[in-house]
């Protein structure tokens, strides 16, 4: 056994010290992390997150040391906060909207236009020798204008929600049948590049300006704007809050209308005429 030993102890010798001192500098997946600190993280890049010059000063620091999924720790909370408090509530704003931005100031608009024909009626019916009930008729016009008006002010078109429709998106105006033959048939690679380390390496914003129907859609007139294309409404659950802010809209009108009509009434005609 001493002789075996002694024959094995300088192999252990010549190995042991190799293996103490090999310096662990093997960083997985660094090339991945070097493409998401310059798309992601770093000032000035295509997609940069909205981050604290501290925060983003403390994550770049640990990727310099590690690649470890934890060194992202400190700007977790911070994403999470944006794709909760602020991109989700924003895009629920945008997809309440069922008519492009022409139709919704048309809309407010025609709601102003009503609350003032309601306005000068009551005004001209008081200033009249009419009894007080005719005061009353002018209601219904302060109650579809307030509520034309609020439905307008959420982005929502009254006469579109009673037809449950949405004016088509510009971009889904232009789309053609070319178009959709081509999406078919790259719809599979697509999904398996996405899914590839060759998808960080990609170059593009969010930026849509370059896109070709920012300018065949400033082309159209204001009126064909107004009454674009429509479409129905297949999501139960943006119908539901649609008729949710709509109820809310009616209720805000009555209201109103109340209080508006007991004032007039409440004055004592005018008898000028």
């Amino acid at each position: 056994m001493e002789a075996l030993y002694a024959s094995l102890l300088p192999f252990s010798l010549n190995i042991s010290p190799v293996l103490t001192l090999l310096p662990v500098t093997t960083q997985p997946y660094r090339d991945e992390v070097n493409r998401i600190i310059s798309i992601y993280i770093a000032e000035g890049s295509p997609r940069e997150l909205n981050l604290s010059g501290r925060e983003r000063s403390a994550v770049l620091h640990a990727l310099q040391n590690t690649t470890h999924p934890s060194a992202f720790r400190p700007v977790m909370t911070t994403a999470e906060y944006s794709l909760r408090k602020q991109a989700h509530p924003n895009f629920i704003r945008w997809t309440i909207c069922n008519g492009n931005r022409p139709r919704v100031v048309f809309a407010r608009g025609l709601g102003v236009f009503t609350i003032l024909a309601a306005f000068l009626a009551d005004l001209l019916i008081t200033l009249s020798s009419a009894r007080r009930p005719w005061r009353i008729i002018p209601f219904a016009g302060w109650l579809i204008g307030i509520a034309t008006l609020v439905a307008a002010w959420k982005g929502m078109c009254v006469v579109l929600h009673g037809l449950h429709h949405r004016h088509l998106r510009p971009w889904e105006l232009f789309a053609d049948a070319e178009d959709d033959a081509v999406l078919t048939t790259t719809t599979a690679a697509t999904d398996e590049k996405s899914l590839s380390r060759d998808s960080l390496t990609s170059e593009s914003t969010n930026s849509y300006e370059d896109e070709p129907w920012i300018a065949r859609y400033g082309q159209r007139n204001l009126v064909r704007k107004v009454f674009d294309r429509q479409v129905w409404i297949q999501e139960p659950a943006l119908r539901q809050i649609q008729d949710t802010i709509f109820l809310q809209a009616v209720l805000a009108g009555l209201v109103l209308s109340c209080v508006v009509v007991g004032i007039f009434c409440a004055v004592p005609r005018g008898g000028f005429y």
